[in-house]
């Protein structure tokens, strides 16, 4: 037996309800399975501060599968039937033995990852078989497990006509191309920060977050959140080519509505345009003076028979 002045948090852990909020029953919804005390001593799981899990209140184990050579537990994250699985992880018990630490998997791009440090395999050999789920009030999650962290950007694709661009790194630069004005909006009053388009050019709206003070990163782009890497792609669709200028600008242009010529060839053309244009009204009045005149020639001829 271990002397008590060697023993470390995880050890008392053994003996008292965390990670679970000390007022946890820990017991499934129909009453028959209880996570033992001993079996989970320390949890930690990270959580994109830009995301929608913004409390750290409502994390909870929503489900644990258990058979003999191993078990199953997924971390929920809401209230009720409203719930939803944000992690998960596969111990393994073939060995007879419990593992040390194990890493909880994010399924959500806002829920990043984690680990659990085990205890002792005794108190859960002694719970039945099967797949239990726990009601968020009797397994909710010491907030001081969940740590918000943020999710910067690493590196940036481009990926255009069936090409992937990248990696950039460092300062990006959106530079507008053929018929491409880019514009600058905030998530918060939606009003523009840069001068819009005119005519029927293609607009690329970039939205971005409220600057905020001693602030070297951003989130997301539109709404879109790096992977588990810190990757943003872009694409272009259809009429749209996104292309590298430089190491650190992308350039947007318009394939579709790209003019047939440029400024310096078009002045000439309205000209011309303009002057057959005034040939033509010329001509439309020289026709209707003529058949004033035959129509007077036609009455004299008919008087005179």
């Amino acid at each position: 037996m271990q002397e008590p002045r060697n023993l470390s948090w995880t050890h008392y852990n053994k003996a008292r309800r965390f990670p679970l909020m000390f007022d946890s029953t820990a017991v499934s919804r129909d009453g028959l399975f209880t996570i033992p005390d001993d079996l989970i001593v320390s949890l930690y799981l990270s959580c994109n501060v830009s995301g929608t899990h913004d409390d750290p209140g409502l994390f909870y184990i929503g489900e644990l599968t258990y058979y003999h050579t191993g078990f199953v537990l997924e971390i929920y994250y809401g209230m009720g039937d409203a719930g939803q699985k944000v992690a998960e992880t596969t111990v393994d018990l073939s060995s007879g033995t419990m593992p040390k630490v194990v890493q909880l998997l994010g399924l959500n791009p806002m829920i990043l990852s984690g680990l659990i440090v085990l205890g002792d395999i005794e108190g859960l050999s002694r719970q039945p078989v099967g797949e239990w789920s726990f009601d968020p009030a009797a397994t909710m999650l010491d907030p001081f497990c969940i740590r918000y962290v943020a999710k910067e950007l690493s590196e940036l694709y481009v990926q255009s006509q069936g090409q992937l661009l990248g990696p950039f790194h460092g300062t990006v630069t959106f530079e507008e191309g053929e018929n491409i004005t880019l514009g600058i909006r905030t998530n918060e009053d939606l009003n523009c920060l840069y001068p819009t388009i005119s005519g029927s050019m293609t607009e690329v709206v970039i939205h971005a977050n409220t600057p905020e003070v001693n602030s070297s990163r951003f989130r997301s782009i539109n709404g879109v959140f790096p992977d588990e890497t810190g990757n943003i792609t872009f694409k272009g669709m259809n009429c749209l080519d996104i292309r590298p200028e430089g190491a650190h600008t992308l350039v947007f242009d318009d394939k579709c509505a790209q003019p047939c010529c440029s400024c310096t060839e078009l002045v000439p053309i309205e000209e011309k345009i303009k002057e057959i244009t005034s040939s033509m009204q010329q001509l439309v009045t020289r026709m209707g003076l003529l058949e004033t005149q035959y129509e007077f020639m036609r009455s004299s001829l008919s008087a005179v028979s």
